[in-house]
């Protein structure tokens, strides 16, 4: 499912740790294709979809392979957060092989924008995440349109919500045109 195209992406998956992380996986919601690495595929495809110049589209095949790889090592026992949450073990996992910020900030915070939206969604809060979106996007700063582009080549994977993406991207319009 996955081609490697440069050094860096066969020695990821090359890596013992990352093909038992993406031969993970049942079928679940969101994620209807079970198996991490089928899920990658999907990512990697949407980012074909992209018009991308060719740095962006090498930071998002690099994110894409990485950034859901490590579910297989979460604690399920515990809260999923810090260093037992899979994209926090993806960054650490991925400064083996690249030091690039954006890259290794991306992966940690891939799933940031749609947590923020879980707080209103599920718990009525709103306030609380848009506060929260709002630091993710001043965090991200100029990145945040290549953050938006591995969020809806992710998002257009498996069986995704489109609202999450959709309230992320209004805020972070609205944020960019107020800083205007």
């Amino acid at each position: 499912m996955v081609d490697p195209e440069t050094d860096i992406e066969r020695r990821i998956v090359a890596h013992p740790r990352w093909k038992a992380g993406v031969a993970w996986g049942e079928p679940r919601p969101g994620h209807p294709e079970g198996r991490v690495e089928a899920h990658v595929g999907e990512v990697l495809a949407n980012v074909e979809k992209l018009n991308l110049d060719p740095t962006e589209r090498m930071k998002l095949r690099l994110i894409a392979l990485v950034h859901d790889s490590f579910k297989n090592e979460v604690d399920y026992s515990q809260p999923k957060s810090g260093a037992n949450h899979h994209a926090m073990m993806s960054r650490k996992f991925a400064e083996n092989f690249t030091s690039d910020d954006d890259v290794l900030d991306l992966i940690e915070l891939h799933d940031e924008a749609y947590n923020s939206w879980g707080i209103g969604s599920r718990r009525g809060d709103w306030g609380k995440a848009q506060a929260r979106a709002a630091r993710l996007i001043d965090r991200l700063g100029d990145r945040i349109d290549l953050y938006l582009a591995f969020y809806r080549a992710d998002n257009a994977a498996g069986d995704k919500r489109q609202e999450p993406l959709e309230w992320f991207e209004k805020l972070a319009d609205d944020r960019k045109h107020n800083r205007e």
